[in-house]
């Protein structure tokens, strides 16, 4: 019988305004909620993904800085993702190849 495997676990990172910060400016916006070691520019967390066609949904809030000169430009918001543990290659008990993980 095949062993149920966990639900795979999204870890995302949304970063505003890294464009503007590439040229030495400062970010316009910060994060509310985010974690201590995220900068105030940046906001990660993970999500359980629960089955197929079932939804699953995070929110993540910011607001523009008090001194913010600049306020014709859009404030780009950049997302990153990957699923948690797909650099695991352990094997199961007797099986000839390891476990697969889920694939975005």
């Amino acid at each position: 019988t095949p062993i149920p495997l966990p639900p795979p676990v999204l870890e995302y990172v949304f970063d505003a305004d890294t464009e503007r910060r590439r040229l030495g400016h400062p970010p316009r916006v910060s994060f509310l909620g985010r974690r201590p070691s995220d900068p105030e520019h940046q906001f990660s967390d993970t999500l359980e993904l629960p089955g197929q066609r079932t939804r699953a949904c995070a929110t993540a809030t910011f607001q523009l800085q008090d001194n913010i000169r600049d306020k014709l430009r859009p404030i780009a918001v950049t997302l990153a993702y990957g699923i948690q543990g797909t650099d695991d290659t352990r094997q199961r008990r007797g099986a000839t190849l390891p476990l697969l993980s889920p694939v975005l």
